[in-house]
C-alpha cells in the first residue's frame, strides 16, 4: 500500500519543476511549490549576484504564503536547484520554519556543473531529525537517462510511495 507523500520544490527554470513532475508521475504525493515573495531577476547574471550577495550575508528571503501541513506526511521529497553551494534560499527559510522530526527526506536537484556542493550538509542542519535520503542529481536540463534513472532512485528509496 502507497503512503501519501509530499513535494516541496523551488525551482527558477525548469529543470526542478521537471524533476518534480517525473516524480509526481511515479508517486501518490501532494505538491507545494515555494516561490520567492520578492522575485529574483530573470537574468542569470543578475540572479547569479542577487543570490551570492543574499549567501554571504546570510539572508532568509520570504517566501510567498503557502498551504500545507508537513505534520500529515512521512515522506518529503524537497526540490532545489544549486544556489551557490546550497539549496533555493527560499527554499531553506521554508525549511527553517518547519518542524522535519522523524521525516525521511529526499533531495532531488540540478545544478550547472558544481555537483551538491553543501546541499547535503545543509539538509543535515536544517532538519536534524529527519533521515536524509541519497540526492537524486542531474547537470542541466533533463535528458532520455533522466526518467530511467530517477525511477531507479525512486525504487532505492520510496518503494513505499510508488503507485
Amino acid at each position: 500500500m502507497s503512503k501519501k507523500a509530499l513535494i516541496v520544490y523551488y525551482s527558477q527554470g525548469s529543470s526542478v519543476a521537471h524533476l518534480k513532475d517525473l516524480i509526481l508521475n511515479a508517486v501518490d504525493a501532494d505538491v507545494c511549490r515555494i516561490e520567492a515573495l520578492e522575485p529574483y531577476p530573470e537574468d542569470y547574471a543578475s540572479l547569479v549576484k542577487t543570490v551570492n550577495a543574499q549567501v554571504q550575508k546570510g539572508v532568509d528571503p520570504a517566501y510567498k504564503p503557502v498551504s500545507v501541513d508537513i505534520s500529515f506526511y512521512d515522506t518529503i521529497f524537497v526540490g532545489t536547484p544549486n544556489w551557490s553551494g546550497t539549496l533555493a534560499l527560499p527554499l531553506r527559510t521554508f525549511l527553517k520554519e518547519h518542524d522535519f522530526a522523524n521525516k525521511k527526506v529526499l533531495p532531488f536537484l540540478s545544478h550547472g556543473g558544481a555537483g551538491i556542493e553543501n546541499i547535503e550538509e545543509d539538509l543535515h542542519a536544517l532538519c536534524p531529525s529527519a533521515t536524509i535520503c541519497e540526492p537524486f542529481m542531474i547537470q542541466g536540463q533533463t535528458d532520455e537517462e533522466t526518467e530511467a534513472d530517477l525511477n531507479v532512485w525512486l525504487y532505492a528509496n520510496a518503494s513505499d510511495c510508488i503507485e
